[in-house]
């Protein structure tokens, strides 16, 4: 089982969320042993670390993450949700290195998701559940990738 929160910079909530999951899982094990004996879990609780400290000490609505790709208006980041390599650039993403939802230059331009692709990858054939936990909208988004 994986789960990660955090990814977009600006959701407070979801590493806190996350953590909370951890926590859950592991001080209140006797209410669920199945869920620690059966399986391994995965928890990144900040997937976006930069980006959080970011939104944290200067701009509370930053979303990116912290990476240079060379704007020439000084913009800096890529939203890493939209950074995969899975239909990269295909759609609901923006090529403007001053959007929220800047791509990047490149699938897996940035050093969070490759460390994460690289982390599943490896282990691909053990997952059983995926969820990356963000804080807009009262929605359970799934992974149809």
């Amino acid at each position: 089982v994986w789960i990660d929160g955090g990814i977009h910079a600006r959701e407070w909530i979801s590493p806190a969320t996350v953590t909370w999951m951890l926590r859950e899982l592991v001080e209140n094990n006797e209410a669920h042993p199945d869920l620690l004996d059966s399986l391994d879990w995965y928890i990144l609780p900040s997937h976006n670390p930069d980006g959080y400290a970011f939104s944290r000490e200067s701009n509370r609505m930053w979303r990116k993450t912290r990476s240079e790709h060379g704007s020439l208006l000084g913009c800096k980041g890529v939203d890493a949700n939209r950074n995969w390599g899975f239909h990269w650039n295909e759609g609901g993403a923006s090529d403007n290195k001053c959007s929220d939802t800047y791509h990047g230059p490149s699938a897996f331009s940035e050093v969070e998701n490759v460390h994460v692709s690289k982390f599943i990858e490896a282990r691909k054939e053990s997952f059983v559940f995926y969820n990356s936990v963000h804080s807009y909208s009262q929605l359970i988004l799934l992974p149809w990738s």
